[in-house]
This record gives C-alpha cells, sequence and structure tokens, in this order.
C-alpha cells in the first residue's frame, strides 16, 4: 500500500465533518446500549486493577475512552485528527473525566511511545480504515508490554452480512465504490478529488496472523454486533429488530463466524 493512497485517507478523517457523520450514524441509544454491555464485557474477561492505563487509539471523539474510565480505568487516548481530539476534548470535559483521560495526537503508524510502554490496549473500528494496516499492526505490538493485553474490534469479511450485500450488489450493478480483494480483507475504497476513504472487512485469519508473527496470540475471539444493517435501513421498526437480534447474539450466543463485528482479544508473549 502506496504512502499516497494512506495521505489520501488522512486528508479525508482530519475533516471534522467525517467524524460528525459516523457520530450521527452511530451513536444511538441501541448502539449505546450494545456498547455498554460489550464494555462490561471486556472489563470482565481482562479483570485489569482499578485505575489501570488503556492505550486507546484511534480514539475518535473518545466515547470508548469514556467508557472505559466510567469503569475505573485511565485512558491514554490518542488519534492523528486534530478536529477528532478536539471533539474528544469537549466529550470528555463535559462528563468531568478530564483527570482520568489524557489526549495526545498520534500517528498508529509511527507512535513516539517507547517500546513496551502499555499493559492494556484498545483498537475498536479503527484498522478498517488504515491502507497500511500491517505497518499499524507493528506499531500496536511494539508499545504492548509482555504479558499486556490488546483488544481489537473489526468487520469481518466471511460474514453473512458482507457475503450477502457483497452478492446483492453484483447481482444489481449497484457498487459504487472501488472494490479491492486482498491479504487484508474485502476493500472499499471511495476516492474523490484529495481525499479517499477506505473501509476494509478483515480477512479475520490474516490479522490473528500477522499480530502472531510479532508476538502476540488469541485468547479469545467473539462476536460484536452481528449486523450493522441498521445503517442501511429507515424503518424504525426495523431497526429495533436488529438492535435487538444483536443483543442477543452478542449476550447469548458470541459465535464470531458469521457476525459482522469480532471482538479479539490477544495477549503478548512474556
Amino acid at each position: 500500500m502506496s504512502n499516497s493512497e494512506s495521505k489520501l485517507v488522512e486528508n479525508l478523517l482530519s475533516k471534522p465533518e467525517v467524524h460528525e457523520q459516523w457520530e450521527g450514524g452511530y451513536r444511538t441509544a441501541d448502539n449505546e446500549s450494545f456498547y455498554e454491555h460489550a464494555f462490561d464485557y471486556i472489563i470482565e474477561v481482562l479483570h485489569p486493577p482499578a485505575g489501570a492505563t488503556f492505550l486507546d487509539v484511534g480514539c475518535g471523539p473518545c466515547a470508548h475512552s469514556v467508557r472505559l474510565a466510567r469503569r475505573g480505568m485511565n485512558v491514554r487516548a490518542i488519534d492523528f485528527s486534530e478536529s477528532a481530539l478536539k471533539m474528544a476534548a469537549e466529550y470528555v470535559r463535559e462528563r468531568g473525566l478530564e483527570d482520568r483521560i489524557s489526549l495526545q495526537r498520534e500517528s498508529l503508524l509511527g507512535m513516539s511511545f517507547p517500546d513496551e510502554s502499555f499493559d492494556y490496549i484498545l483498537c475498536w473500528g479503527v484498522l478498517m480504515h488504515i491502507p497500511e494496516v500491517g505497518r499499524a499492526v507493528s506499531e500496536i505490538a511494539r508499545v504492548l508490554k509482555p504479558g499486556g493485553f490488546l483488544v481489537v474490534s473489526e468487520g469481518n469479511k466471511s460474514s453473512l452480512e458482507v457475503v450477502g450485500v457483497r452478492g446483492l450488489k453484483r447481482l444489481l450493478k449497484r457498487e459504487k465504490a472501488t472494490v479491492k480483494e486482498t491479504p487484508e480483507g474485502v476493500e472499499h475504497w471511495k476516492i474523490t478529488g484529495d481525499d479517499a476513504l477506505v473501509t476494509r472487512q478483515a480477512n479475520v485469519g490474516w490479522l490473528v496472523k500477522s499480530f502472531e508473527e510479532r508476538g502476540l496470540r488469541v485468547t479469545r475471539r467473539v462476536a460484536g454486533q452481528f449486523s450493522e444493517a441498521y445503517t442501511m435501513v429507515s424503518a424504525a421498526p426495523l431497526k429495533k429488530l436488529i438492535h435487538g437480534f444483536n443483543s442477543f447474539w452478542f449476550r447469548r450466543v458470541k459465535s464470531p463466524g458469521l457476525a459482522y463485528g469480532n471482538i479479539l482479544f490477544l495477549q503478548k508473549k512474556r
């Protein structure tokens, strides 16, 4: 993947309207309920000591950092986008959590932290938008301490939703993005002038292997949200139905193979 493609993506993600659009689409009451259950589960699985520090990479407006802080954690929240960090600062300040969450501008392709700096790292829905994802994986592995834990959430290219939607778009010839099949996953590119957005549904096997090559092993893999089809429909009852099924699958089933969202828990060897 070229530096020029990374630059196009950075240009787009630096714009505040992009983050505002995502906030409007995903920060709904039903989604907030799911995330609260998900982060309860993360804390239950990791069982970190009170006051432990998490590195939240690609924190965006800091919603997940706030969830960690409200569960007794300290958070170093980083993002390369100044506009996202401005939104994050306001969000953290409004919730009175400045003493638990510190913000810092960093690129996931080259962080300034020394090797083996953090016991816990969260990377939620971030790698999917990074063209040079292998470099990002290396950087995350570099700053994680031996014995430390990483939580990654990504979309799954083998999910029922991705396979079904791709097939339907091909049949109807309605694919608007440029689609690339890569070892890392299925990439959807939308390029406009000096801006580009890549959204990748991950090849989870590739992701697991890449982290293993850098000394991290998967200790647990579970489903996140089974489907994000609620972003594709407008009828409120149908949205509610999808969210209800997502909640059921996450709380009762957790099988990740057919689910769109996959949550990986990884530990770095000592």
